[in-house]
């Protein structure tokens, strides 16, 4: 896999980024760690909680990504001294502020590839109004990669999620953007109080559970890394190659639905 930063991205407290950005560092390790560096920036200054689970396993850079110029310099000097690297950026509540700011200028960098990677954001929501309304800020502000929407199902079943599914419809932003859209599985409250409130990676977590809820939780990793296998970028090919092959087999499924109308 080319080398990639990955922006977990939300905007405000409270829509599962750190579960994900947890899940996400832990996948990548799992599939690339024997031949890549896995390098995780920490974003969150009032609530670390992904950097102080893997620090002291990975590399954990703490970058501060407000309004101010300066924690963007610095994360562009890191990822640009870096090579052979995959980048999981978990981000913090109220990160829309200097993503408005500086998200002009950093996806400028990546898209000229003054810095050589390829740039995925995984963006998790919950069921309320300014959830998406921060997903539209987003992306019209870090305007370079690919965007996949997570919906969080600990907030309800991907039904439930009507509101998303009105804007996505009717807001241009969001299908021109948005690359697909993700289900994040459920975890038990008693299984995430053990992983997430327990500090704690996935293998220590299932190393500390009993039979049946060490079993529980092994059947969610393995539906949290279908899905992200499911979006079809962890291959050998860049994420941009994958997303024209995606978007070519969407118009093309398009084109036949098309000929099979007239034909009708």
């Amino acid at each position: 896999m080319k080398d990639t930063i990955f922006y977990v991205g939300g905007s405000k407290g409270g829509v599962g980024k750190s579960m994900v950005a947890l899940t996400l560092v832990q996948f990548l390790i799992d599939k690339y760690g024997d031949g890549k560096t896995i390098h995780l920036i920490e974003t969150d200054e009032s609530n670390p909680d992904v950097g102080r689970v893997y620090r002291g396993q990975i590399p954990v850079s703490n970058v501060m990504l407000d309004d101010k110029e300066n924690g963007w310099i610095l994360l562009s000097n890191i990822i640009e001294s870096s090579s052979n690297s995959l980048f999981v950026i978990n981000s913090a509540a109220r990160s829309n502020m200097g993503v408005a700011k500086h998200g002009v200028n950093f996806s400028a960098i990546l898209a000229e590839a003054a810095i050589p990677y390829d740039f995925v954001t995984f963006f998790p929501i919950n069921r309320q109004k300014d959830s998406v309304l921060l997903l539209c800020d987003y992306l019209k502000a870090m305007t370079f990669g690919n965007v996949y929407v997570v919906l969080n199902t600990y907030f309800g079943n991907p039904e439930q999620f009507g509101l998303f599914a009105k804007y996505y419809d009717s807001v241009p932003i969001l299908q021109q953007r948005v690359s697909d859209i993700l289900d994040f599985p459920e975890l038990s409250d008693i299984l995430a109080d053990e992983f997430y409130t327990g500090g704690k990676t996935i293998p220590e977590t299932i190393s500390n559970l009993g039979a049946f809820a060490r079993q529980s939780f092994k059947s969610w990793r393995e539906k949290v890394y279908k899905m992200f296998e499911k979006t079809g970028i962890f291959t050998n090919g860049s994420t941009q190659e994958q997303e024209v092959i995606h978007r070519k087999s969407k118009k093309t499924d398009t084109e036949t639905t098309d000929q099979s109308e007239e034909h009708q």
